[in-house]
């Protein structure tokens, strides 16, 4: 794991059994959901499938991206405060 990487990995909190499972199941969760390893973060419903180590959970978008990461290209990394 690369420097930055690893700083982005202390940030935001490890997700709980609840949330991880609902997310893998792809109800809502109403947060943000983001990858260290890549930089990237997700909203709920993206079909990006990283492993739950690699994965943080933030509770806005902003957050996230004050952590260092950047939206997703594939869901556009949209999140509770993400405009529609």
């Amino acid at each position: 794991m690369t420097v930055k990487a690893r700083q982005r990995a202390a940030s935001g909190r490890a997700p709980e059994d609840a949330e991880w499972a609902a997310h893998r199941a792809g109800a809502p969760t109403g947060l943000v959901w983001a990858v260290a390893t890549t930089g990237i973060h997700c909203r709920d419903g993206c079909p990006a499938r990283p492993l739950r180590q690699n994965t943080r959970v933030f509770e806005t978008r902003a957050e996230a991206e004050a952590a260092g990461f950047r939206a997703c290209r594939r869901c556009g990394g949209g999140g509770v405060d993400a405009a529609p």
